[in-house]
């Protein structure tokens, strides 16, 4: 590890993702998401995620029991990575839950960053610290996460790690999740969690950046 702070951390287990996308949702704040290429690491601790709830949920790209080449991953076991394009241009990082056949999905919309903060600065073109990875755009960019990883499982991945260091966030808020009115009174559910108090969080500029995407293709 390249941080102090993530020396003593530990892989979280296959069976964290085996429970409802809720708790998986909340249990995700407070983890480390760590990449490592041959060009170093990069890591953050997440601040900000959204539940969908598969086949019943409006707002979810399963809804109704949709299942496309695309969406496949979300129908896998939990654990699997689902990744897509918004607007065509930003890929999007959702950790897949629950048992196979059952399409629930968190997107990871935030995080603080812990290290390689110099390589995610050069992967985001020198966007300051505060909006470093803030916007599930940018911290995939940031990190290095490419859409041809959608599909894979993240327990055993060569490049791609969740970490448990111990943290637990003091206070989680949570409210609707952004930039779904199309799913209508799925719209109103309060499935967004963040850590209370985060500077790391979706607030103003990237609510309107959002706007921007095709919610129509958001999970």
């Amino acid at each position: 590890m390249a941080d102090s702070e993530g020396r003593h951390a530990v892989p979280v287990s296959v069976s964290f993702f085996h429970r409802p996308v809720w708790e998986v949702a909340q249990d995700l704040l407070g983890k480390i998401l760590l990449t490592r290429f041959e060009e170093g690491e990069a890591a953050v601790r997440l601040t900000e995620v959204e539940a969908y709830a598969g086949v019943q949920d409006r707002a979810c790209h399963a809804y109704g029991g949709r299942c496309t080449r695309r969406t496949a991953p979300m129908f896998a076991e939990g654990g699997t990575l689902y990744l897509y394009l918004c607007y065509g241009l930003h890929v999007l990082l959702n950790l897949v839950t629950g048992p196979a056949g059952d399409p629930c999905a968190v997107l990871l919309r935030a995080g603080e960053p812990l290290w390689g903060i110099d390589l995610m600065q050069k992967r985001r073109k020198g966007a300051p610290r505060t909006r470093l990875t803030v916007g599930p755009g940018a911290l995939t960019q940031a990190l290095g996460i490419p859409l041809a990883w959608s599909g894979e499982h993240l327990i055993g991945h060569p490049h791609l790690f969740l970490l448990d260091d111990g943290y637990r966030p003091s206070a989680i808020a949570q409210g609707p999740r952004i930039g779904v009115a199309y799913a209508g009174p799925d719209a109103l559910h309060p499935w967004r969690y963040w850590i209370a108090g985060s500077a790391f969080v979706s607030q103003g500029r990237t609510i309107d950046w959002e706007k921007l995407c095709n919610f129509a293709q958001r999970p």
